[in-house]
């Protein structure tokens, strides 16, 4: 991918212009056919590249490409870090509210269904990511689905990290509830403060168990008390 921005930047590939072919494009670019079409691949998906049959289009200039790509990397960086957790304050909070006033009968079903999978098996952390995508839904907004889709994609092993410490299933469980019942009652302002209550429970797990938020594997398991 940084290949590719040098090639842009340098005016070998212009946006508007149909793509080399993938092998004159991998020499152009001195990398593997098999590493680039990974990364044509990711760039097609945050719409750098349309792919037309076997024509492949650039449409984003080599600064929207860098900024993807940083993006991507901070997923590496993500976890339970406070910058992070205030980013999901402003966006999660903002999305419960706009959930109470928009939601569908259909977009409740939704919500409902995702926190019976969390009560059936509270081990699968994609049930996680399902209800927070419930209320993104919800709000009917493209843009807020979208992005919080991926926020919760992205750092969907931050649930394995603090799963096995104390109380924590408990305390986040109890919140997802607090959070159904309000949206369920279109209490916006409810909603908003239990979010919050939410976030700031893994805030806190992240503060005190750091090792478990760098996703340090040897980070030790406290006992229970």
């Amino acid at each position: 991918m940084q290949a590719l921005v040098k090639a842009i930047e340098d005016g070998h590939i212009r946006v508007g212009e149909e793509l080399p072919s993938e092998r004159d494009l991998a020499g152009m670019l001195g990398v593997g056919r098999g590493s680039l079409r990974e990364c044509l691949a990711i760039l097609e998906f945050l719409g750098a590249i349309d792919g037309r049959g076997n024509r492949k289009v650039l449409l984003r200039d080599a600064d929207y490409i860098q900024k993807a790509r940083t993006w991507i990397e901070c997923s590496n960086e993500m976890g339970g870090t406070e910058p992070f957790n205030e980013f999901r304050r402003v966006i999660e909070v903002g999305i419960v509210g706009l959930a109470c006033e928009r939601a569908t009968e259909e977009d409740m079903a939704a919500l409902d269904v995702a926190v019976t999978h969390l009560d059936e098996d509270p081990s699968n952390y994609m049930y996680d990511v399902e209800f927070h995508d419930a209320p993104a839904v919800a709000s009917h907004n493209s843009m807020l689905a979208s992005t919080i889709h991926l926020v919760n994609n992205l750092i969907a092993d931050v649930r394995i990290r603090f799963w096995d410490l104390p109380s924590y299933h408990e305390q986040t469980q109890q919140s997802h509830h607090a959070i159904y019942e309000a949206v369920k009652d279109r209490d916006a302002a409810r909603a908003q403060r239990e979010m919050i209550r939410h976030l700031n429970i893994v805030s806190q797990f992240a503060q005190n168990y750091p090792a478990r938020d760098r996703g340090d594997e040897e980070a030790p398991v406290p006992e229970q008390t």
